[in-house]
């Protein structure tokens, strides 16, 4: 499953390229197709000085990342397939960080990108990973809206809307085996696997690829950590309906407060597919899901990033201000060392802090300029006619 011939800290999907043949992880991607599309997708581990009794070991899935997030990943295999099947144009919605990916990822092939994001989060892109033909679009609406206008786009104009969610779960199987190989060669078991999350793609697909490779005999169970999820108090579905015992998400696990949101990238309001995926995930291995306060916040966030500052691992800052420009890693740090305090996690266990951002420098770069900012003054038909006429499309329906 390891091609030694590629280092982690180089391209984790380069390395565990072989993960994505074993059947139940399709699409099957030959070497020679990510190869092509790499821009850098590495990881590395270190240690954190502890939290009391527990030992506490950061899977940096951020600073070798091109783009400063895990979301690389998703980017590389999704122009990794396109570009196979010879698909010219995409469009994708996010909350800006696999935005950034695709962007830098679409600019490097040539393939033509139209990203719609919230105007909220803007400030986390880089005009240098906007390439000719690649369009950033902000949309000043509800994240559903966000959403919806892409997948009108794609269905529109006929034009590749991305990521498909196999394709998202796919990526993080290299994830899988990173933690895999790590744990058994360098930094020895962990008992919990931590990780803040949105939608849950990431985490799902890691304990996705463990029960693909369990089935097959490849993999103990003893292997296989337990999840501990976070998410902002502001935004946390998938939390209130696991603390509820409910195996599926309902209206009222949905209660979005964006004024609040302590990290505006971490925006999707209404996971319901991914939740059932993720529940049914966290009850065959074990684990649990905490909902992060600002109080929890103020109360861990300085300690996390002292620790990491001296571990060697420092949290990329908005030009001209201490904010840290993405704070879903630290949010990570915030939760585990909250479930430590709160015994959640053991004296004497082992935690992987799943640090899937936090490294993305913006000093010294020009923000993009959207092509077009939606808001609520017209009608999604007549923004897409607008979008049309703009990018010169005709429409397919």
């Amino acid at each position: 499953m390891i091609d030694r011939r590629f280092p982690a800290a180089q391209s984790v999907l380069l390395r565990y390229h072989r993960v994505l043949a074993v059947p139940e992880l399709a699409p099957r991607l030959e070497l020679a197709d990510l190869e092509r599309c790499s821009r850098g997708e590495g990881a590395t581990t270190f240690a954190l000085a502890g939290r009391g009794a527990s030992e506490v070991i950061v899977c940096d899935e951020s600073s070798r990342m091109f783009t400063g997030t895990y979301k690389a990943l998703d980017a590389c295999v999704s122009l990794a397939l396109l570009r196979r099947a010879k698909v010219s144009r995409l469009v994708a919605s996010s909350g800006g960080n696999l935005c950034a990916a695709l962007a830098a990822y679409a600019s490097q092939l040539g393939i033509e990108a139209f990203l719609f994001q919230p105007t909220r989060t803007l400030y986390k892109q880089r005009s240098d990973h906007f390439g000719a033909g690649v369009h950033l679009i902000a949309v000043d609406l509800p994240e559903p809206e966000v959403k919806q206008l892409a997948r009108a786009f794609a269905t529109r104009f006929g034009v590749a809307h991305v990521p498909d969610v196999r394709w998202r779960l796919a990526a993080s199987a290299v994830r899988a085996m990173f933690v895999l190989e790590t744990t058994a060669d360098e930094i020895g078991p962990v008992d919990c696997l931590a990780q803040t999350v949105c939608a849950g793609f990431g985490p799902a697909g890691i304990y996705q690829c463990f029960a693909a490779l369990r089935r097959q005999g490849l993999l103990r169970r003893s292997r296989v950590p337990r999840f501990l999820g976070f998410q902002q108090e502001a935004n946390a579905p998938m939390v209130r309906a696991w603390q509820a015992g409910e195996p599926a998400l309902a209206r009222e696990h949905v209660r979005p407060e964006p004024s609040r949101y302590l990290e505006p990238g971490l925006y999707n309001t209404d996971p319901a597919r991914e939740y059932a995926r993720l529940a049914a995930l966290l009850r065959e291995v074990g684990g649990d899901m905490l909902a992060l306060s600002d109080d929890d916040f103020v109360r861990h966030g300085a300690e996390v990033l002292a620790q990491m500052r001296a571990a060697g691992f420092e949290f990329s800052r908005l030009p001209g201000s201490d904010e840290v420009v993405e704070k879903t890693g630290l949010l990570t740090g915030v939760g585990l060392f909250k479930a430590i305090d709160d015994g959640r996690v053991a004296a004497g266990e082992r935690a992987l802090c799943m640090l899937t951002g936090g490294v993305r420098e913006l000093a010294g770069s020009t923000p993009p300029t959207p092509v077009l900012t939606i808001d609520a003054s017209r009608s999604e038909a007549e923004w897409l006619d607008e979008l049309g006429r703009l990018f010169g499309l005709r429409a397919t329906e």
